[in-house]
């Protein structure tokens, strides 16, 4: 009989890893897991789903979930040989407490953000985690100089990426692809700008207005925007009319590999989408906007990181040259923003030299399979 697996996601994209995961390791193991569809799918028994509502009117339903699911994956942890966590560590890290009492064997895949805040739990996780699987280059330094079984797997959003654009190597994607893509959807428009205002309700309502306002900068008879749209995210009415009022917008339900691999340039809400536009080389202006008040403690409690931009914070801790992609935080000025838009888009000098900067971060990854390495680390362990 095949050891059984407990693999737990909190969130939409750990699940997408999830899921990506489990075909590399349905041969060897049984597998349970706390996750969704996609990894229903990827042959995974769910025992616990998780939740994508973030809304406010959404907390307390969220905390009951979140309840319920920890007292199931408690119980689950008495079934199985082994327990793979991804991300969500609020919820994986105390997790992984009760699977050690048990004397169960821990992977944890997709490291907490132990660089820029909370830097402590790392004497946690080396207590309750026995091999960390990290996503960063630079993280994997980190973990060794604690002490901790560890390896830079790659990202698993590059074959998330791969996937959905259906090619076998990211260097495969060439220009004559991009056409072939905003031919498919019907675009037509010289330049084409990808707008992502983020995956949350509250980023979305802190970000919208300024994307409206961005794309009036820009000529409609010559630019084409695409807002490529969370799976837990419904826009107003309002916000709708207001989008497709000038006839240039194209909303895509999720998909925004493609959105970004048909754009020349993106602006993009801080977060992974940062890397998704690293990885295809794509010039982007970076935004950022939170509570004032959370924004002033964040600083406080946050050391050691100059950026928010993920190809920024890997090269700044590589070490990587002194070119930086631009970060608008908290001020979030329309018309600097839209200048920033147009120099990427129209000073060749300026632009190579963000793409080249892009390039140098994706060599980290694109030799690299995630998926492929955790499940050998898997096999190993468990």
């Amino acid at each position: 009989m095949s050891p059984r697996l407990l693999i737990v996601a909190g969130e939409s994209s750990g699940e997408i890893y999830g899921s990506l995961l489990a075909p590399y390791l349905n041969k060897d193991f049984e597998l349970i897991g706390i996750g969704g569809k996609h990894m229903a799918q990827a042959g995974i028994k769910l025992v616990g789903e998780i939740t994508h509502s973030l809304g406010v009117f959404e907390v307390l339903g969220q905390l009951k979930k979140l309840k319920r699911n920890m007292e199931i994956a408690t119980r689950a942890l008495k079934e199985v040989q082994g327990v793979i966590l991804i991300d969500y560590p609020d919820f994986n890290i105390p997790l992984a407490k009760k699977a050690k009492e048990l004397g169960k064997r821990v992977l944890y895949y997709v490291s907490p953000q132990i660089w820029a805040w909370r830097k402590g739990r790392i004497n946690t996780i080396k207590e309750v985690i026995d091999y960390m699987a990290v996503v960063l280059p630079f993280e994997e330094a980190i973990y060794k100089k604690a002490g901790i079984p560890v390896k830079f797997v790659g990202h698993p959003m590059l074959e998330a990426m791969m996937k959905e654009l259906n090619i076998n190597k990211i260097e495969d994607f060439k220009l004559q692809d991009k056409k072939i893509l905003r031919d498919k959807f019907d675009i037509n428009q010289k330049t084409v700008i990808t707008l992502m205002p983020g995956s949350r309700p509250g980023e979305i309502k802190r970000k919208m207005p300024l994307m409206l306002k961005l794309m009036k900068y820009f000529d409609c008879e010559t630019t084409h925007f695409i807002i490529p749209k969370a799976p837990n995210i419904d826009f107003s009415e309002t916000i709708l009319k207001q989008i497709t009022s000038s006839g240039n917008v194209t909303i895509f339900n999720e998909q925004s590999f493609t959105a970004l691999a048909m754009s020349d340039v993106a602006v993009i809400t801080s977060g992974t989408s940062t890397l998704q536009a690293a990885l295809l080389k794509i010039p982007m202006a970076v935004i950022y906007r939170m509570n004032p008040l959370s924004y002033l403690i964040g600083r406080t409690i946050i050391k050691g990181v100059k950026h928010i931009a993920l190809p920024n914070v890997i090269a700044d801790f590589m070490n990587i040259g002194d070119i930086r992609v631009k970060e608008f935080i908290q001020k979030l000025d329309s018309r600097k923003i839209a200048k920033e838009i147009n120099l990427l888009l129209y000073d060749n000098n300026y632009r190579e030299n963000i793409i080249n900067f892009l390039d140098n971060i994706r060599r980290h990854f694109i030799t690299k399979e995630a998926s492929r390495e955790v499940a050998e680390i898997c096999r190993q362990l468990f």
